[in-house]
């Protein structure tokens, strides 16, 4: 093993290492996407429900995350992310008044 690859592992156990570059592996490209729309879900429903057009979430998700998603991949992922969590059980529940936000999956325009 190298010096720089000691520095970056420490002294790991092979199975450490591998288990180590392969976390690393998963968060990078589309699975980078996929878990930063995850864990921004939540915030972009919320205002998403105040009736913030979707190209005005898109913008300020892509500016937060340093991603370049354009309209159609970010309603893909909404919408994935809606049915994973509607499969899942996983409800909404607004942050101020604690009620459940309805999230409904209607025909979009294109512009939005």
């Amino acid at each position: 093993m190298s010096v720089h690859t000691d520095a970056l592992y420490g002294t790991r156990t092979p199975l450490e290492r591998l288990e180590l570059t392969l976390a690393q592996a998963l968060t990078g490209g589309k699975s980078k996407i996929e878990l930063d729309f995850r864990e921004a879900y939540p915030v972009l429903e919320r205002h998403l429900s105040q009736k913030m057009r979707k190209r005005a979430a898109m913008d300020r998700f892509n500016a937060a995350y340093k991603h370049d998603l354009n309209l159609a991949q970010f309603r893909k992922l909404l919408n994935a992310e809606r049915d994973r969590r509607r499969v899942a059980g996983e409800e909404l529940v607004c942050e101020n008044c604690g009620q459940h936000l309805h999230v409904t999956v209607a025909a979009e325009p294109e512009g939005e």
